[in-house]
């Protein structure tokens, strides 16, 4: 065995854990669960968490949703960087670095080094800090041509495939105006793009108002789900509910949070009499629109650092130093929103709940902001 795999393996997971300030492990359990560290997106799913296995130092984590595969090293180099190892494994300066704050970790910054030479400094690798390109100023030819995707979306569901048409219908709010103006809709069979079947496609704008990427929701994903659940839950096989395009950090940015809606007179309403509404997701946003309601999405039921701070700004620049959370009445959603109400209580934001699945004499057990009819939004916001 040789000097790193022995680290390996005298190092627990609780070591590595404690270093990055996350929960430790049940000591009574044989593998611990925690959130993906590779893939944001995999927060998306109900099943998208990390298996770390406590007795197996070799083959220690293992993600459901994104497949990841790896020992401490891999876990290390997520919790760093928050993206998976080139190519699937750590190789070259990934895993020098990965080595490096492993031996820091165990209290070991330098090893086998001789009596008579100096060590050379560990040197911190320089992590570039990640960001979402505009479409149109991309590096890539094949990204940019892609920055007016939104336009060749169909919004008329006469014109939609079935199962678009049926998605939209079942939703009677989302109106084609509502649509366009949002940039979401179906692309045709012979469209420029990774969403081409099975997807009702969702433009993502930064704050400028610029597009930074699309994402799809995938129509079939009810069925795929069931059938996924009637198979035993086969790993490698889970299917997720919404595809980004590669390469889109969605958690540096909010949905709906472009600057020119304050332009909008409901909007400015709407932040005079609630504050900053944060939702989940896309279609919340919208929902809450058809309602006269500003809001912004997160994307997932997890704020990231830059998201809280960004609401933090939204809510002290424009909203009275407010926000009204609407998380989804489920036992994720609320999971997710009770930390997102913790970290924005400690900023010394004023912060409500408008629904729960416990408040209103659990009326709203189970549903999303999407779900809620006008009768019910008047009944909610009539009580804050």
């Amino acid at each position: 065995m040789n000097d790193v795999d022995h680290l390996i393996e005298q190092t627990s997971v609780d070591q590595v854990l404690a270093h990055y300030g996350k929960p430790l492990t049940d000591k009574n359990s044989g593998e611990h669960r925690m959130q993906c560290v590779f893939n944001e997106a995999c927060s998306d799913s109900q099943y998208g968490n990390l298996t770390v296995r406590l007795d197996d130092p070799v083959n220690r984590i293992y993600c459901h949703s994104c497949n990841v595969r790896g020992n401490l090293l891999t876990l290390i180099h997520g919790l760093e960087n928050h993206v998976a190892p080139d190519g699937g494994r750590l190789r070259g300066d990934q895993f020098k670095s990965a080595v490096a704050i492993l031996r820091e970790i165990a209290g070991q910054p330098v090893a086998n080094v001789p009596q008579h030479s100096q060590p050379e400094p560990v040197k911190e690798p320089v992590r570039p800090k990640p960001t979402n390109i505009p479409l149109i100023r991309h590096e890539k030819e094949a990204a940019r041509a892609l920055a007016d995707l939104h336009t060749d979306l169909v919004t008329d569901v006469s014109e939609m495939s079935p199962e678009a048409a049926q998605y939209v219908r079942k939703r009677d709010w989302m109106t084609p105006e509502l649509l366009a103006k949002w940039g979401v809709g179906w692309i045709p069979g012979n469209g420029r793009s990774l969403f081409r079947k099975g997807y009702l496609v969702y433009t993502h704008q930064n704050e400028r108002g610029e597009v930074v990427s699309y994402s799809g929701r995938d129509l079939s994903f009810e069925k795929k789900w069931s059938k996924w659940i009637k198979d035993g839950k086969p790993e490698g096989k889970k299917p997720n509910k919404h595809r980004y395009v590669a390469g889109y950090h969605k958690g540096l940015e909010l949905y709906g949070g472009q600057a020119r809606r304050l332009e909008e007179e409901y909007v400015r309403q709407s932040l005079d009499r609630f504050g900053v509404v944060v939702v989940e997701g896309m279609n919340e946003v919208m929902r809450m629109e058809s309602l006269n309601v500003a809001a912004v999405g997160l994307g997932s039921n997890k704020a990231t650092e830059t998201q809280i701070e960004k609401i933090v700004r939204f809510a002290n620049q424009a909203g009275g130093n407010r926000v009204l959370l609407m998380p989804d009445c489920d036992d994720e959603g609320e999971a997710g929103f009770k930390e997102l109400l913790w970290k924005l209580a400690e900023r010394r934001v004023e912060v409500q709940l408008g629904c729960t699945s416990s408040t209103h004499e659990g009326r709203f057990a189970g549903k999303q902001p999407e779900d809620l009819t006008q009768a019910e939004w008047d009944e909610i916001s009539s009580k804050l």
